[in-house]
């Protein structure tokens, strides 16, 4: 793995989830400004991780920055899908990745029974939510993907814990699997418009249960961990199914890039270093 120079101009942020690849492509000189904290993503694509990663247009990334040099930072929970990215990234043109893959390279401290077990992915949200979080005030950080994780970080930005339960995907399989005539609900089905709370065949009965349930069960742990705090936290809401989830929800705020936004910032403290 190579080092990140701090003459590098452009910046390609790579999160490996449990089902997807997210990749982000920021410009230094757009990582922050006062009205906006959180760097900003210049182009973006996720794709499956079964699917094949199309190497030729991440190639293209750099056409409109054709001077620029290029630093690539991959973090993510699937080290099979971080090892394919890693032995493909040659066909890219792009220098190899820095890997993050230990939470104590991270600037935050993590209070939780075993924070090497956490996912890089729910840190990495947090890295980036501190930007955005007030002075003072604690955060909830709503992460719907192939898992939903409900975490709360401290007034003093600290990683606190929270909660997970399975996604919409992944609700879907279980389904599925475990039972002898239930269909697969497939992504597109899911992450359409929400569905109608009043299913009047099977597959419209399974993406209302799916939808609601999972949009009630977040409501009522971000409700409890509100209570918990005895404090109006900032709650933050990202994820592949962030933005179905955020507009039914209120008082919040929905940022679809958050880890990959962590990413930038620890190579930010990388390159200080």
């Amino acid at each position: 793995m190579e080092e990140l120079r701090v003459d590098e101009k452009l910046l390609i942020a790579i999160d490996v989830g449990n089902s997807r690849i997210k990749l982000g492509l920021f410009k230094r000189d757009h990582i922050h400004t006062p009205e906006r904290p959180l760097p900003v993503c210049l182009r973006s694509m996720a794709i499956e991780v079964d699917e094949e990663v199309p190497w030729d247009e991440l190639a293209q990334w750099g056409n409109h920055h054709p001077t620029a040099k290029a630093a690539v930072i991959l973090g993510g929970v699937n080290p099979r899908g971080r090892d394919k990215i890693v032995d493909g990234w040659p066909a890219t043109g792009w220098p190899h990745p820095v890997l993050i893959d230990n939470p104590f390279m991270l600037p935050l401290e993590i209070h939780v029974d075993s924070p090497r077990t956490v996912g890089m992915d729910r840190l990495l949200n947090v890295v980036a939510g501190n930007l955005i979080r007030p002075k003072n005030k604690a955060m909830i950080i709503v992460d719907s993907g192939t898992a939903t994780t409900i975490d709360l970080v401290s007034m003093s930005g600290a990683f606190e814990g929270g909660a997970i339960l399975p996604g919409l995907q992944l609700g879907s399989r279980a389904l599925h699997q475990y039972t002898a005539l239930l269909p697969r609900i497939l992504n597109e089905e899911l992450t359409g418009n929400p569905a109608d709370p009043l299913g009047k065949n099977t597959r419209d009965a399974i993406r209302a249960g799916l939808f609601w349930g999972q949009l009630g069960a977040v409501k009522e742990l971000v409700r409890h961990m509100r209570e918990q705090l005895g404090d109006d936290p900032v709650t933050v809401v990202t994820g592949g199914a962030g933005r179905l989830l955020a507009p039914l929800m209120s008082n919040v705020l929905h940022e679809p890039y958050l880890a990959l936004q962590g990413l930038v910032v620890v190579a930010q403290g990388l390159n200080r270093n």
